[in-house]
């Protein structure tokens, strides 16, 4: 898949994957015309899933919000719902194993790059079928290129991903499809290996106009392991998956211990509070708690005592990414670096982490956080009132007016914050006073999810609250380079610009050792860190989550470099453990509680 947030790195098969070139080359009889030899493959790779696992039962999540779109390309696609489908719907070319991070077969069971790196060639598995049971061929491949480089689908990063890094990729034959790059650049195998392929026969003819027009309620046919049938779309109420039983790849050893679960349902609760009550109701199957207060003081009701619901907190080496208050540097006030130096030194994380998350969170002091690739020379922003009045000073914001509010050539300093999650007002609250104290007038203001998408999507915020996720490896020009600053509908929220930057991204892309990478990431971290476009905000590497006992999943729970997000595809309905929860439920007795915390991928 392209290398968005959250989804570029994901393979349909895996809930959360990570990503290294490296491939075992391994003999291979093939179908009668390819001849496997000088192409790579991995065939005994470890299992992902658990070989324990069983097939059928549904699986009931929720979302906070619904998708404003279910297509994966365009204005409004990139969200977190919208990924859940996808990843469930459709594959790539290859894969990447979370625990061994080399490259698996997914769509195509062999690769090859050529020795200077710049063509890379996969051979289209054989048994490949798309959900009608016609063979996915190179032709599906070339088409979703194609697609993706339209301007009319109004997607500026697709865009410029597949456009300025690939040259029109050949169809060599029906099963092999080779693509040239345009330029050296370490990621483009990975890229280009991970792009989610689309049904050729679908996409011809169709305009972008047409696309933005009439697959915002409905999705292209997939290869993958689910699909989205039009009676399981309830526009504003929820959505579910089926999983295929012709599913070509489903005894395929990426497949092994997967998909289990007949039903994937997501009902939209839009209160936190609301989505809690039903999970103690039974009417969800799982609950990822958010909130560590409620995490410590709410979540040893009588159902966990009794062991029918389980609490877990996992640890794992999934990437982390970063949040905190983005502001708008296209215009006032938050042109001015003072200024959005000064929110950040007001941005009280101190008596968050404390007082509301109980010292469950770590501070986040890099856009890189959690990993290597973070400078460990950024300087560290904590609360300073006294060094934020300096800085608003020198940005001319100097007096106050009879109300307590800092002016300007007749003007207050007034921030409108618009915000989604209502569960969020309590933090916003206190932001606010400390924003009040220091003369700061900031109004509060929660909207529907989908409106406030809309508008950050075309820049019409000043103030907006964003969480990012993460690769293993990043890929800053899609979040910080200058060509997206001015463009709307990418991960180029603040409209940050800096010709250093872009330079150093493009030597990034260049540089084929981990050592020389790690140190221009660094570089481009001080960099972004010291413009202040984000006021941080705070992290952590585990998922809390309760579940009622009637699951199987692997040993470890996640994968390696995955989270709660992998329970989907990893987990299973256990029909013994489900028979032993009704009948406790049924008469009022225990089951075993299980341990709470664990690390197990240390």
């Amino acid at each position: 898949m392209p290398p968005r947030p959250y989804n570029q790195m994901l393979k349909t098969k895996i809930a959360c994957a990570v990503m290294l070139f490296a491939a075992a080359a391994a003999p291979l009889a093939a179908e009668p015309g390819f001849n496997p030899a000088g192409w790579e493959t991995s065939k005994d790779f470890p299992l992902i899933g658990s070989p324990e696992a069983k097939k059928g039962g549904a699986f009931r999540s929720t979302w906070m919000d619904y998708p404003p779109t279910l297509r994966a390309l365009g204005p409004n696609s990139n969200t977190m719902a919208s990924r859940d489908l996808q990843n469930m719907m459709y594959e790539g070319l290859v894969g990447l194993h979370p625990v061994t991070l080399e490259y698996i077969p997914a769509l195509a069971d062999y690769w090859k790059v050529s020795a200077d790196k710049r063509t890379f060639s996969f051979h289209i598995n054989p048994k490949a079928r798309w959900a009608d049971g016609s063979p996915v061929t190179a032709g599906d491949v070339v088409a979703t290129w194609e697609f993706r480089v339209r301007k009319d689908i109004k997607d500026p990063y697709s865009y410029m991903m597949w456009s300025e890094s690939y040259e029109k990729p050949v169809a060599v034959s029906p099963s092999v499809v080779s693509v040239h790059t345009k330029t050296l650049h370490w990621r483009l195998f990975l890229y280009f290996g991970n792009m989610t392929v689309f049904p050729a026969k679908e996409l011809k003819g169709l305009t972008g106009e047409k696309y933005l027009e009439d697959y915002n309620w409905k999705t292209f046919m997939g290869s993958g392991p689910y699909e989205l049938k039009a009676e399981d779309i309830k526009k504003n109420h929820s959505i579910a998956l089926t999983r295929r039983a012709d599913y070509w790849g489903a005894k395929e050893r990426g497949s092994i211990g997967l998909n289990n679960f007949d039903k994937l349902f997501w009902l939209v609760v839009m209160d936190d509070e609301l989505a809690f009550e039903k999970f103690k109701k039974g009417e969800l199957d799982w609950y990822f708690v958010n909130k560590s207060q409620r995490w410590l003081e709410e979540c040893d009701f009588e159902k966990v005592q009794k062991g029918w619901v389980q609490k877990r907190k996992i640890f794992t080496k999934s990437p982390q990414g970063f949040s905190g208050l983005v502001f708008n540097m296209r215009k006032p006030p938050f042109n001015d670096r003072n200024v959005r130096k000064a929110f950040a030194l007001l941005y009280n994380r101190d008596k968050l982490i404390d007082k509301l998350f109980f010292n469950e969170y770590t501070f986040i002091d890099s856009y890189y956080p959690g990993s290597d690739w973070a400078n460990p020379d950024n300087p560290k922003i904590r609360y300073n009132p006294r060094m934020a009045k300096v800085l608003l000073e020198r940005a001319g914001w100097k007096n106050r007016n009879k109300d307590g509010w800092l002016e300007k050539d007749g003007q207050v300093l007034e921030i409108e914050f618009e915000y989604g999650d209502p569960s969020m007002g309590r933090i916003y609250k206190v932001v606010q006073e400390d924003f009040r104290k220091a003369g700061i007038k900031m109004e509060l203001k929660q909207i529907d999810r989908n409106t406030l998408m809309k508008k950050v999507g075309e820049r019409n915020f000043t103030l907006h609250s964003q969480a990012w996720g993460a690769m293993l490896f990043p890929n800053p020009v899609s979040s910080w380079g200058g060509d997206l600053a001015d463009k709307n509908d990418n991960n180029n929220l603040p409209g940050f610009k800096n010709a250093e930057v872009d330079a150093l991204c493009k030597e990034y892309d260049l540089a084929f050792d981990r050592k020389t990478q790690r140190r221009l990431i660094r570089k481009i971290d001080g960099i972004i860190f010291r413009a202040h476009p984000y006021a941080l905000g705070w992290g952590s590497g585990f998922s809390r989550v309760l579940y009622y006992d009637k699951f199987g999943h692997p040993e470890k729970y996640f994968s390696k470099t995955g989270d709660y997000r992998g329970m989907a595809s990893l987990w299973w309905l256990d029909p013994a453990k489900e028979k032993a929860l009704n009948e406790a439920m049924e008469s009022g007795a225990s089951l075993p509680v299980g341990q709470v915390e664990h690390r197990p991928w240390d």
